[in-house]
């Protein structure tokens, strides 16, 4: 056992999800994206759903270039699905949908082309234990930021959320 490692670190507990209230939140994520995304193209809408491997909250201070928010790393697979589609000139509005279990936020963030009936939803998951920096950054800025990027650190597209706090509450423990 590494001695720099805690067994009784309550992060490292709950990240270990005993009881599987975090593995539960994640299938329920997935499944609202489903249905989301159902609904969307029943509605006759063009739906992209990713799934975000990994999800930071930076802050300004954390970042090389001044890039704080939300920072969704997604897999290559679907890399082109985003790509072919997004345009941060044409997704001007946003949903967000989710719910916080054991501390972590797990959401489903909806980007919106209103105009032409286009929705790019990405199901993610992240510690509200980590999000101090990035949630003071975003009252500094007047705004946060959801950036899409791959594994190697390409930024895909970024988002910038007037109205945030649908990605930030702070969840019932």
């Amino acid at each position: 056992m590494n001695d720099n490692i805690n067994a009784d670190d309550s992060r490292t507990q709950r990240r270990r999800d005993p009881g599987g209230a975090q593995t539960a939140a994640w299938k329920q994520t997935l499944d609202d994206m489903d249905a989301i995304a159902e609904q969307r193209r029943d509605d006759g809408w063009e739906v992209v759903t990713i799934m975000a491997a990994h999800t930071d909250t930076v802050s300004r201070d954390m970042g090389e270039d001044d890039t704080f928010g939300l920072i969704h790393v997604v897999p290559n697979n679907y890399v082109d699905q985003f790509t072919n589609v997004f345009d941060s000139d044409e997704f001007t509005e946003y949903l967000a949908y989710g719910s916080a279990i054991d501390g972590f936020m797990y959401v489903v963030t909806e980007l919106l082309d209103a105009e032409t009936d286009r929705s790019i939803l990405i199901a993610s998951r992240y510690d509200m234990a980590r999000a101090d920096g990035m949630i003071k950054s975003a009252e500094d800025e007047g705004a946060l930021y959801t950036h899409v990027k791959t594994i190697d650190g390409t930024i895909l597209g970024s988002f910038r959320h007037e109205e945030y706090a649908p990605l930030v509450s702070r969840p019932k423990s």
